[in-house]
Formats: structure tokens, C-alpha cells, sequence
């Protein structure tokens, strides 16, 4: 429960930002989170030559459960094309990640970061927190909330890194 309040604390204060183009040296060098299921994995090793966005998420965040359903159809429109997306999820009670989980239909990778090794790693201070990174794993950019023009920025950024 402080995890929670952890994060929304920090989630409304930078609820309207868009792309903070500062300070987001992260070094993407493995997934340490576990899929969902064996299906809904990838290897680190496919993601190269990729664009790939990782979001980390959880079920009890309204924006977080906002921006899902756009970066499933964002996947759908441009998976073809070379773009990846990993939903990492950071969930405490597994039940409440499972319940809202059934009632969606998501075709992109999901994975649990059941001791938070990735939050870690990536340096998520609030959920929802999406990186972009282009065909070599660099990060490009990164997103904290989720706002009605996320999607078409990010729409934008994704069209200019497949070209």
C-alpha cells in the first residue's frame, strides 16, 4: 500500500508532462522481469533492429489503464514494421492485476517485475513511465502520465524511428 501512495504522490504532480527529453540514461541490456506466461514473452536478443517501447504500469492507476488500450493499437498499426511493446507491470496484489487483465485484450508482450528489478534499472520514479528506444536499444525519449496528446506524439516519434 506505501508502494501505491509512493507513486500516485509522485504521478499527479507530472500528470500533464509530455516527452522530458532529460536525464534518461538507462542501458537496456535484458528484460529481468517475468512473462505472464510463456507466450507472452520475447528474448532480449529479438528486440535488436526493433523499436521498442517499455511501459510500467499497474492496475490500480487510472492513467496507466488509459494509455494501455493506445499502445495496443499502436503495436497492431506498426508491429508489422518493426515496433515492439513491453508493458511491465508492478502490481502488489496479483488478483487485482489479473482481474483487470481479464477483462482486456492486449496482443504486445507483458511481463511482472515481481521484485522491481526493472523499475530499478529503468529509474521509474511514477507509473505510468514509458521509454522509447530506437533500432539499437538507445533510449530516444521517455514519457511520465498519460495525457490526450501522448498518443499522437508518440504516434509521431514512432513513424520517424521505423523509417
Amino acid at each position: 500500500m506505501l508502494a501505491r501512495l509512493f507513486f500516485i504522490s509522485l504521478f499527479f504532480p507530472v500528470a500533464a508532462l509530455a516527452a522530458t527529453p532529460t536525464n534518461f540514461d538507462v542501458d537496456f541490456k535484458k528484460i529481468s522481469a517475468a512473462p505472464l506466461s510463456p507466450a507472452q514473452g520475447i528474448s532480449f536478443e529479438k528486440l535488436r533492429g526493433k523499436v521498442v517501447l517499455v511501459d510500467f504500469w499497474a492496475s490500480w492507476c487510472t492513467p496507466c489503464k488509459e494509455a494501455l488500450p493506445h499502445y495496443n493499437r499502436l503495436y497492431k498499426a506498426y508491429k508489422d514494421k518493426g515496433l515492439v511493446v513491453i508493458a511491465v507491470n508492478e502490481d502488489d496484489d496479483l488478483k487485482e492485476r489479473d482481474a483487470f487483465l481479464k477483462g482486456q485484450k492486449f496482443d504486445f508482450y507483458i511481463y511482472q517485475d515481481q521484485d522491481r528489478k526493472m523499475l530499478g534499472e529503468f529509474k521509474v520514479q511514477a507509473l505510468p513511465t514509458l521509454y522509447v528506444f530506437d533500432k539499437n536499444l538507445k533510449p530516444v525519449t521517455f514519457y511520465r502520465g498519460f495525457g490526450p496528446d501522448k498518443p499522437a506524439l508518440l504516434e509521431k516519434t514512432i513513424q520517424d524511428l521505423l523509417k
